[in-house]
């Protein structure tokens, strides 16, 4: 009996130390390595560090991690980085194969480096990588005698300053759980919760999409109607398409964008949405002004309007109940970030602009946020960009593209963009908005469903 007693205080014992690294985010958690590390390699001067070998270790769960210095001009860096296995395209006289090495990246899941001063050893900052997607991180300052808190997605800061109340070298050895316990309520932790549902229907979407690419063909001023039958977008009449597309199916930008929604209203309604409601303009002009003259003469917010009124029928029709847009709450508004950082330093974001959107180079960020807490949802873009042709220059909204943020099956988050009928590489897409100059993009949202059935479609 005293031995059973012995056992079982010794079990009581170690249930802790056990799984004291333990988050319910599930990230790698290397507290317990920093706390035996800490001597040598967080309170030593820089040189005495870097006479130290890289290091490998294990917790007492198992979990290999690799201690390891780098350096710059200006800052040392020490890492703490968790084992991966990543595939590797090995080539040889036999062709291609596919084998899995183990390897310890600096900007992995739960990677957590400590960057400090060269010439006087001063603290700089803590970063942990808390998301599968690698420019997702938190990250504390020293500030005066606390340290502060950041929040940072694909360089935007979702919160920055954060006071955090408690000396910075005491977040040297910190849990995530501890982290946590400490921010819970200043830091927006929400966007890495794993709470991602309803990924499915967009699974199936994508794969619709990536399958129809080679039936689809593109011409100006090209769409399908209610009927399903080629009519011109601009004036609602028949057309024709050119004889080396007249087996594919034939639209513009604008057209692909109402054929896809289309694949969503038909299962619902029978039929596809009527060309006229979706041409009603959704912005207000002084006739006597500038753009109200513009306006008169050529829509400059033609695309705008186009998926506005899409995104507001494709609710009307799954709420069974017809609503204008004004009324529907389509647009995509939310400004998450305060701040950006670049080469140049920190600057302010100007968020989203009414009837106008957002600047391409925050848009990633922003679709981020929106796969984690609108999982169910994916986007149709109205791109709007200056027309050079015209005097005095005008901005107009003429293109549109499909946009489906998502996170895979691995927990990493993608982002695939649709524009006329082919599937455009994300890097590609930013840099021609980028490219562009003046460019915004502005999102309305769709909702998606497993009954998706665009016209031509088999399955």
């Amino acid at each position: 009996m005293k031995k059973f007693l012995i056992a079982l205080t010794s079990f009581v014992l170690v249930m802790p130390v056990f799984y004291a690294e333990y988050n319910s985010f599930g990230i790698p958690d290397s507290a317990e390595i920093r706390r035996d590390i800490a001597d040598e390699w967080f309170k030593q001067d820089f040189e005495s560090i870097r006479m130290q070998n890289v290091q490998i270790r294990k917790d007492v769960t198992g979990e290999t991690y690799q201690v390891s210095l780098e350096e710059d001009t200006k800052l040392f860096y020490i890492y703490v980085s968790p084992r991966a296995l990543i595939n590797i395209d090995v080539f040889d006289s036999t062709g291609v194969k596919t084998v899995t090495e183990e390897a310890f990246p600096v900007t992995g899941y739960g990677s957590w480096v400590y960057a400090r001063d060269k010439a006087n050893g001063a603290p700089s900052y803590i970063r942990i990588n808390i998301s599968k997607t690698s420019d997702v991180f938190i990250q504390f300052r020293p500030n005066k005698n606390v340290a502060v808190a950041d929040f940072v997605i694909y360089n935007s800061y979702a919160a920055r300053g954060v006071p955090v109340g408690v000396p910075f070298e005491k977040l040297l050895t910190m849990s995530i759980t501890q982290l946590y316990e400490l921010t819970k309520k200043s830091l927006p932790w929400k966007y890495i919760e794993n709470n991602i549902f309803d990924q499915d229907s967009k699974y199936l979407m994508l794969h619709v999409l990536k399958k129809m690419q080679e039936k689809i063909a593109v011409e100006d001023d090209a769409m399908y109607d209610e009927n399903g039958k080629p009519v011109s977008i601009l004036e609602g009449t028949p057309r024709v398409c050119k004889e080396e597309n007249k087996n594919k199916l034939v639209m513009s930008s604008c057209g692909y964008v109402k054929w896809v929604v289309d694949g969503f209203i038909d299962p619902l309604a029978g039929s596809y949405l009527k060309r006229e409601p979706l041409v009603e303009p959704t912005v207000e002009y002084d006739p006597v002004g500038l753009q109200g003259g513009i306006n008169s003469k050529y829509s400059v917010n033609f695309s705008l309007d186009w998926t506005r009124n899409i995104a507001a029928a494709a609710l009307s029709v799954r709420a069974k109940k017809t609503y204008l847009y004004k009324d529907t709450g389509v647009d995509v508004t939310v400004e998450p970030f305060t701040a950006v950082f670049s080469d140049k330093g920190v600057t302010n974001t100007a968020g989203y602009i009414k009837n106008t959107g957002y600047q391409p180079e925050h848009l990633r960020a922003l679709l981020y946020v929106l796969a984690r807490t609108e999982c169910d949802y994916f986007y149709l873009a109205a791109i709007r960009q200056s027309d050079r042709k015209r005097s005095p220059e005008v901005k107009v909204f003429n293109d549109a593209a499909v946009i489906i943020p998502y996170v895979d099956d691995k927990g990493i988050f993608r982002i695939a963009v649709y524009m006329e009928g082919k599937e455009i590489n994300y890097n590609d897409f930013e840099r021609y908005l980028i490219n562009a100059k003046d460019c915004f993009v502005h999102l309305t949202r769709v909702k998606t469903s497993k009954m998706f059935y665009p016209q031509g479609y088999q399955p």
